[in-house]
């Protein structure tokens, strides 16, 4: 029985790195850091790093790959969240930031249909 639950560890491991890559391939690839926070994943990475190493001393494998994973995974968010500090996707793009568009200004097609009236000076 316990190496059916070993196995259900690893496949948890595998399951949690698998979870990470969505947001790792849309923050390197879309260079969009929108809602990650460089503070909490550094003290993921931390946990991470005190976690995985009590695992390592203690020889708890499926641990070790856990914590690897976690490893890997919160490295690379921080840093390309760092990279791409203030970036945003276009999806991501806060209003403050994103173009005016002004549709109260007709277009020329517009006018060429519809005449302006004619402005009081």
């Amino acid at each position: 029985m316990a190496r059916a639950t070993e196995l259900a560890g690893f496949v948890g491991a595998a399951l949690a790195g698998l979870a990470y890559i969505p947001q790792i391939w849309h923050l390197i690839h879309e260079r969009c850091s929108a809602g990650l926070s460089r503070l909490a994943f550094s003290l993921w990475l931390t946990a991470s790093i005190l976690v995985t190493s009590h695992a390592v001393a203690i020889g708890e494998a499926v641990f070790v790959a856990l914590g690897a994973v976690q490893l890997a995974a919160t490295t690379l968010i921080l840093a390309y969240t760092t990279r791409y500090a203030g970036s945003y996707c276009a999806s991501h793009l806060p209003a403050s930031l994103a173009p005016v568009v002004r549709l109260d200004y007709p277009t020329a097609s517009l006018e060429a249909d519809h005449p302006l009236p004619p402005t009081v000076a």
